[in-house]
């Protein structure tokens, strides 16, 4: 009798112990004091920290029309407000209240509860702001985030067809015995 129980108490522990864990509520009393903070000023070190760490994020979203993103302007309701990366907010805790939006040559950093700008970053490495098709994309900016220089694009050149055209050698060609 003394076994079942005794594993009774280690699972009742555990169960406990990772529900402590998993814990995510937010304290509106941490609200109220996060949102009556000076407005953050941001020095060389976090901006450059923000703008490293957002370059790889896939978060780039379309500008709204005749949007023009100013220090203190309210954000349009079309626009979606991402999180900052856990990575950035380990580095720069003073962060973590603020959201961003990855425009095309643009990084918004935004207070969550007013939808105002606190800072407008230049983007590394701006974009047109043109959808990509996913082929294109994986040719260019694709190749530039793993490391590799991005292939040529040829003007004149037309796209090698997929699948075998029978215009090359690769040894699956047929004989003149098997037609």
């Amino acid at each position: 009798m003394k076994i079942p129980l005794s594993r009774a108490v280690i699972v009742l522990a555990l169960i406990s112990h990772s529900a402590l864990a998993e814990d995510k509520t937010l304290d509106p009393n941490e609200i109220t004091v996060d949102g009556k903070r000076a407005q953050l000023q941001l020095n060389d070190k976090q901006r450059t920290a923000i703008e490293t760490a957002l370059e790889t994020e896939n978060t780039e979203q379309k500008t709204p029309q005749n949007f023009e993103p100013k220090v203190g302007g309210t954000i349009p309701l079309t626009m979606t407000l991402d999180v900052m990366p856990e990575t950035l907010v380990q580095r720069e805790p003073s962060l973590k209240q603020y959201g961003y939006a990855k425009l095309a040559k643009d990084v918004l950093v935004i207070d969550p509860l007013k939808k105002t700008i606190i800072a407008v970053l230049p983007r590394k490495s701006p974009t047109s702001g043109k959808d990509l098709s996913p082929g294109d994309w994986a040719a260019t900016r694709g190749r530039e985030l793993t490391g590799q220089p991005p292939t040529s694009t040829g003007q004149g050149q037309m796209p090698e067809p997929a699948g075998d055209s029978g215009d090359k050698k690769n040894g699956t060609e047929a004989t003149p015995n098997e037609k």
